[in-house]
């Protein structure tokens, strides 16, 4: 075989792609591990200090699979999760400004880890039509620079992925704040006259599932839902 200038590019796009989002992608497994431990030690002394208070309130760590975990308290779950891709930004986005991207443009290559927030209800009886709500991304670099995007917090406390570096105690900061904000963030009934009226389809589908189809903002899925979804189609 013929060993080419273009068969050279090839090998150097394999080591500039996929050899750099390897690299990537074990570093934010490693950082996910740490997740875990801190998400797995956190439960624990939740439910260690709340026994006392109400033991009726459940709080647990669950290790999902590689790639997810969760942690329940109440009525509230925390799914967090890790994309088995890397990513980077369009060209327009803040990090390509600084120097520390500029020198290398690796370094703008993140994995990223999700945090969405469930009812505990929506997974205890698998109701699969339950909305889940994204409150957070946190992106990784090669090096264990971070930032994160979300609400509350954590859409400015850890917004510079020059200076933000992987530690134990700010991935602790990061669940702390998730949780706080999901106790902020509750369940709201709909208006009366958005859910007066049901179909006997509907009935049977939802509470084949232990009840309606629910998430914190929308409440029920009736006959206001179903006229919006229709002017859409």
């Amino acid at each position: 075989m013929e060993k080419d200038e273009n068969y050279q590019q090839i090998l150097n796009g394999l080591k500039n792609h996929s050899s750099i989002k390897q690299e990537i992608y074990r570093t934010t497994c490693s950082v996910f591990q740490q997740f875990k431990a801190q998400l797995k030690d956190l439960a624990h002394a939740m439910a260690d200090d709340f026994k006392n208070i109400d033991p009726s309130v459940e709080i647990e760590y669950v290790d999902v699979s590689k790639f997810e975990c969760r942690i329940r308290f109440g009525g509230d779950v925390l799914v967090f999760t890790m994309h088995t891709n890397i990513f980077t930004f369009p060209l327009e986005h803040p990090i390509f400004k600084s120097n520390y991207v500029k020198e290398d443009r690796s370094r703008s290559y993140c994995g990223i880890i999700h945090i969405h927030n469930f009812l505990s209800d929506s997974l205890k009886y698998n109701r699969i039509n339950d909305i889940g709500y994204l409150l957070g991304r946190v992106f990784v670099n090669k090096e264990r620079h971070f930032y994160t995007e979300g609400k509350s917090q954590l859409g400015f406390l850890f917004d510079n992925l020059v200076k933000e570096e992987i530690t134990d105690e700010n991935i602790s900061q990061i669940i702390k704040i998730a949780i706080n904000y999901c106790f902020e963030f509750e369940l709201q009934v709909p208006p009366f006259n958005e859910v007066d009226e049901i179909t006997l389809i509907q009935k049977q589908l939802e509470f084949a599932n232990s009840g309606y189809q629910t998430g914190k903002l929308i409440g029920y899925k009736f006959k206001a839902q179903q006229e919006s979804q229709e002017t859409i189609m």
